[in-house]
Parts: C-alpha cells; structure tokens; sequence
C-alpha cells in the first residue's frame, strides 16, 4: 500500500522537508531574467520513483518551478516499476510522449532520468550547471519568425481560456496540448525496489495531458471548463518535435 506523507502522523516529518527543500531552492533558483525568446523555455523532466538517481532529479525541478520564464513540467513513467516498486503518478501516455522524442531526436532508448528542453534537445539532469547554461541560452536566442505568443488566464469558477497569437500561415499544424498539474511538493515514501525506504519528493507534477486542438498559424482563442489544480499549455510540432509557444498558471508564493 502506498503510503503518502499526508497522513496525520507524519504531518510533522513533511513540514520539515518541504521546508528543508524550499529553503535550498531559494538559495539556488537561476536568476529570473527577462526572456528574450517568444516563449518560456519548457523543460520536462521524465523521472520514475522506481530510479535511484530521479530524487535528486526532481530537486532540480523544484528550482526551475520557481522561475517565471521556464515551463518545468514532471512527467512519471513506470517502466522500472519491474525493479519492485510501482510508481503511483506514472501513465502509459508519459511514456509515449517520452517514445516519440526519442524517435525525433534519435537518441537510444529513454531512460531517467532524461530533461527534454523545449521539444529539441535532450540531456540528463546529472550536471546542474550544465541544465542551467543550457536553458540560459536557450531562453536569450531571439524569436524565430511567426513564433505563436500564448497567455493563459482562469476565472474564480476554474474555467480555462487560452488566446494563441501569430500570423505565420503554416503548412503542417502544430498540435495544442492542455495539462493539468500539481505544484506539490508531493511526497511518497517508496518502500520497494532501489529506493526503498526514502521519500521521493515530486514538483510541478503532470496528471493529465490532452490534446485539444491545432494551430495552424492565425490567432485563435479556446476555453474549457477546468483542469486542476494548475494549467499548463504547449504549442508544439506534431509527433514530438519543437516547442513553438508555451504558457502555464502558477500557484500564488507567499
């Protein structure tokens, strides 16, 4: 049985960690600079509870979350769940989406954990100066031309609207896809399999992904009725290519 740490007799033990981690990631969150690209940089993070290199993975999210010009998004995936431990937040389509970006930017395999920055590049979070650098640059490259804008506002009910600008005509769509996410910190305690016995902290934590639309260069507006707690959207070349626009809610920080 999964045991998360919201239970009442651990309630204390949470608050110390979540504590602990935040004041590390206000001592180490990247300089929130204004981004000269036409959209945040996307970073998703692939990780699965079953991986005994993903903690220190998902710490490095819980810094980028942090960040108003990155779109960092945690994606679970349940294919070490062999190793004795079924991850709690991993979906098949994790794992394809994950599939598709190895088949376009021919990489060998997925594994975790794995960071895919903006839809184009992919690297292993193991060198968090390396991450850094990559997404500095990446967020001060200049717009590329037609480069869609996207905001993304909800009203007190939790109805979503999105407005998706740009007047590049197009000749094959971009896909638009609607996330739903969970700030967190959520915390479980893995009691099986290569982390067994440690709690695995988990930000920014994708739980449902759609695809709603597509985008074929004009300005266009959409609206649903929710998606909870937090809303994420992508503007992104079909079968896992580049990122063209993004946009995401926040939680307000006290």
């Amino acid at each position: 049985m999964v045991r998360l740490m919201r239970l009442p007799a651990l309630a204390a033990a949470l608050t110390l960690i979540a504590a602990a981690v935040f004041s590390d990631v206000r001592a180490q969150t990247p300089s929130q600079q204004p981004a000269a690209s036409g959209h945040p940089v996307v970073l998703e993070l692939y990780t699965s509870q079953g991986c005994s290199a993903c903690p220190r993975a998902n710490r490095l999210v819980a810094q980028f979350a942090r960040d108003p010009n990155v779109v960092a998004l945690t994606f679970p995936v349940g294919y070490w769940d062999y190793l004795g431990w079924t991850d709690t937040f991993a979906q098949p389509q994790f794992a394809s989406r994950q599939r598709d970006y190895a088949r376009k930017l021919q990489f060998h395999g997925a594994f975790t954990p794995q960071l895919i920055l903006d839809g184009a590049r992919q690297m292993s979070p193991d060198d968090w100066d390396e991450v850094r650098s990559a997404v500095n640059e990446e967020r001060a490259r200049p717009p590329r031309e037609g480069e869609p804008r996207v905001t993304i506002t909800r009203s007190e009910s939790g109805r979503v609207r999105v407005n998706i600008s740009g007047e590049a005509v197009r000749a094959m769509p971009a896909d638009i896809w609607l996330l739903s996410y969970e700030p967190g910190p959520l915390v479980v305690w893995v009691q099986r399999g290569d982390n067994a016995n440690r709690t695995v902290l988990h930000y920014n934590l994708v739980s449902a992904i759609s695809r709603v639309g597509q985008w074929s260069g004009a300005p266009l507006w959409f609206e649903r009725t929710r998606c909870s707690p937090q809303c994420a959207v992508l503007v992104q070349e079909q079968n896992g290519g580049p990122i063209l626009a993004a946009a995401m809610t926040r939680r307000e920080t006290r």
